[in-house]
């Protein structure tokens, strides 16, 4: 028969079981029993059938999809365990905050994973027409005309024949370099043909087909112009819409990966200290 407990020893033990420290300490051990019995012993690596399928897919990606021999399979999970246990041994030295290389690497990847979880979708033809017209800068560039003229001073009688019989020649396809007249030209924007023309005659030239000569005159020569080729502007409409739907595309996706970013960031509390 087990002799009761001395009363000196009960009223010691009631005492100490009071005590806020011995509560503190109670506490703690039920929480790593606790933490033992959910999550399990960190020092204890476990190979799950989840692992040897990852391990195993791993492999086939690296070789043209050719399955691992029995002895790869096993050296690639030696391998895997040899990583698993250095990488615990990482995070219980914090290593994942101490070095800057592995917090960015690890930031990069919740953003990476926040990507992919954003499903992308196809704009409207009024949301593409908003972007073009907000950004139609992007896509529009200045347009530059190359562009040839010869010059038939008044003074000269016959200056009027002489730019006739030039006309029919260019237009039966003859070179205007071997027709025995200075040509003034350029590859020029509006707003430089304004500069070294004058208003009128830049204005002309914008209007003229490719390969086709016009009559001009001013106070001095009665002139010929034409246009060799235009470059510049905007790109063709199916070119156009490709760079408009990847463009729009890629902003909203961003913005939307922003706005999840943003979110996880708003639920931690920042806290500035001396």
């Amino acid at each position: 028969m087990v002799s009761p407990l001395p009363s000196a020893w009960k009223r010691h033990a009631t005492r100490l079981l009071g005590e806020p420290i011995v509560h503190f300490f109670l506490v703690g051990a039920l929480l790593f029993v606790a933490h033992r019995l959910i999550v399990g012993d960190p020092r204890v690596i476990v190979v799950t059938p989840g692992v040897r399928a990852e391990v195993e897919r791993r492999f086939r990606d690296g070789h043209e999809q050719r399955p691992p021999s029995p002895a790869e399979l096993d050296g690639e999970l030696r391998a895997w365990e040899r990583d698993e246990a250095l990488y615990r041994e990482a995070l219980r030295d914090h290593l994942d905050r101490n070095d800057a290389t592995i917090r960015k690497y690890l930031a990069d990847s919740v953003r990476g994973r926040e990507a992919q979880g954003i499903p992308k979708r196809q704009p409207t033809a009024a949301e593409l027409e908003s972007w073009f017209a907000a950004h139609r800068s992007q896509y529009e560039t200045p347009r530059r005309y190359d562009y040839g003229a010869v010059a038939f001073a008044r003074t000269d009688r016959a200056a009027s024949a002489d730019r006739e019989k030039y006309e029919k020649a260019l237009k039966v396809g003859a070179d205007p370099r071997t027709l025995g007249r200075p040509i003034v030209g350029g590859n020029l924007t509006a707003e430089e043909l304004g500069e070294r023309l004058g208003p009128a005659l830049a204005a002309r030239i914008q209007s003229l087909p490719v390969g086709q000569g016009e009559r001009f005159e001013n106070e001095r020569d009665l002139l010929l112009v034409w246009v060799n080729a235009v470059a510049g502007g905007l790109p063709s409409a199916d070119e156009l819409h490709k760079r408009l739907l990847a463009d729009w595309t890629y902003a909203e996706h961003k913005q939307a990966v922003d706005v999840a970013l943003q979110a996880i960031v708003d639920r931690y509390r920042v806290e500035e200290r001396p």
